[in-house]
């Protein structure tokens, strides 16, 4: 996390292996493990706003809405199909329908969609749900962020930008007031609750102790710093 952190930049695939490897390692859920969780939703949540501001619809998507791996069981087809994650589904169902076949309607009738695999931001709320004593404030100001990031890119939307202008070159090229106040409705999210996390986690651990300790602390709930 540090190391995403430093250099300003990270990924979806980079920011779900950290929260394997953090399920996999912590054992016992003591604060480290709480601690740790919390700071990789930051650094997720960071990473959306960043690119909800720059307009990356497709990529903050795929963090909040559109599942990784989703699978459709047809009736009376031996196999599964894997959908594929950036095509529609009637797209990709189109020659399993019968010829001339209601599309919606045949997927509603003769399919089943199975996600295998919960988009990176849900799955990180959740997560936090089950944190002994801080789930209610923990979850309260993910979900604050969450509905940041919407109402960022429905600002973006109602912008009507040229297609092919970014965000940044829009911002240079209307006058400064307008900037401003574009720059109000967007996420502008930084990184100093996750450093401040992370003085709180290191406090409480041995110097030479890893940052996922496990079980440190279990006993006593640990009281989130302000964002």
């Amino acid at each position: 996390m540090e190391r995403q952190a430093s250099r300003g930049w990270t990924d979806e695939e980079s920011l779900r292996n950290l929260r394997d490897e953090l399920h996999e390692y912590a054992g016992p859920k003591g604060q480290a493990f709480w601690l740790s969780l919390a700071r990789l939703g930051e650094l997720a949540l960071w990473w959306t706003g960043s690119l909800a501001d720059a307009g990356e619809f497709q990529a903050v998507g795929d963090l909040l809405l559109n599942a990784p791996r989703k699978t459709l069981y047809v009736q009376g087809r031996a196999l599964p199909v894997r959908l594929r994650r950036h095509q529609p589904i009637t797209e990709q169902v189109r020659l399993l329908a019968p010829a001339g076949a209601n599309l919606v309607q045949w997927l509603k009738n003769r399919t089943m969609l199975v996600v295998e695999t919960q988009p990176l931001l849900p799955t990180l709320l959740d997560d936090l749900s089950h944190w002994p004593h801080q789930a209610p404030k923990a979850c309260g100001e993910f979900q604050q962020r969450l509905d940041r990031v919407a109402g960022a890119l429905c600002h973006i939307t109602s912008l009507n930008l040229p297609e092919g202008r970014s965000v940044v070159e829009h911002l240079a090229r209307v006058p400064l007031m307008e900037a401003e106040a574009i720059k109000e409705r967007l996420c502008r999210f930084d990184l100093q609750r996750f450093e401040a996390l992370g003085l709180h986690l290191r406090s409480l651990l041995p110097p030479a102790a890893p940052e996922m300790a496990q079980g440190r602390g279990a006993g006593q709930p640990a009281e989130l710093p302000s964002p």
